[in-house]
């Protein structure tokens, strides 16, 4: 029988929801793809590698879906707002021994691990920003990232209320429960004039907030994921011709990202081309996500 990189993570990824990461060994794993231990250690250097993997699998799985409802969802953009609340909370419910209970595993002071949730981060914040404005519009710019943490608080907090009282809370109403209130809030806010407290800068620091100096640590992070997907590529089972395309076009990426004045819309339009191969989606969309991070605050 032969299996794949991908069989033990999607394996690991069903054993962790059923029983969690602590519970869960490695010999389990291997018993349910009907390998010898040995073999998943080929693939994983240790435990914490294979919780990354599925990590970064149950993600990426996450934001796609999320766009895919955005994309053929009809009604108001407040319904739809809803119906992306209500998902959130089934998707991270459904898989909460990976999305959620992993605060408590000393997995987060796993350096590859600190670096994917930082990633998720950045990405549910640029996600609540898009929805915050797609349902409010301009009227919130001038207290649009207060306004972006506070939704975040409250979703959390209601997250945790719905796993542990999941008898007591209904999802939906819980979902239009907190729509009433960033109406609330919204509408105060805008009649008051508020100029907000927060910016840019708050999401930065939140983002790499166990970065000591997140400036110098840049160009590590991004040598190291230029890195992962030269791996990807070398170990590309998808034909030599298509290899080598996708290698150039890496190498025009890095080109690009190297110049002291970057394009940004060519760094776009090379990454998006690069996403199209799922095996090399999320390291991509970290290198995008912190390359043009960082040219918005050379322009900010």
């Amino acid at each position: 029988m032969s299996v794949t990189k991908q069989d033990i993570i999607r394996s690991a990824s069903k054993m962790f929801k059923e029983k969690g990461f602590l519970a869960t060994s490695i010999q389990e794993i291997a018993q349910d793809c009907s390998i010898a231990k040995g073999s998943v250690y080929k693939y994983f250097p240790s435990k914490e590698d294979l919780l990354c993997a599925v990590f970064d699998e149950c993600q990426t799985v996450y934001f796609d879906r999320a766009e895919h409802l955005k994309q053929t969802e009809t009604g108001t953009p407040k319904e739809r707002l809803v119906n992306q609340i209500v998902f959130r909370f089934q998707y991270f419910i459904e898989y909460s021994h990976i999305m959620v209970d992993f605060i408590d595993l000393p997995i987060t002071q796993y350096a590859t691990f600190r670096l994917l949730r930082n990633h998720v981060r950045a990405r549910m914040m640029e996600w609540h920003r898009y929805w915050l404005l797609e349902v409010y519009g301009e009227r919130i710019e001038s207290f649009l990232w207060d306004l972006i943490f506070i939704y975040r608080a409250i979703l959390k907090d209601y997250l945790q209320r719905i796993i542990f009282e999941v008898k007591l809370l209904s999802i939906e109403d819980t979902a239009w429960f907190i729509v009433d209130i960033m109406d609330a809030l919204v509408e105060h806010m805008s009649r008051s004039g508020s100029k907000g407290l927060l910016g840019q800068t708050a999401f930065t620091k939140f983002i790499h907030s166990d970065s000591k100096d997140w400036n110098s640590e840049k160009e590590r992070i991004i040598e190291e994921l230029f890195g992962r997907v030269t791996a990807l590529l070398e170990a590309w089972p998808g034909g030599l011709a298509r290899r080598r395309e996708l290698q150039e076009i890496v190498q025009l990426l890095e080109k690009e990202i190297s110049q002291t004045q970057p394009k940004r819309s060519l760094i776009q339009a090379l990454c998006a081309y690069l996403e199209q191969e799922q095996e090399l989606r999320s390291p991509v969309i970290q290198l995008k996500q912190i390359v043009l991070e960082e040219w918005e605050s050379h322009i900010t």
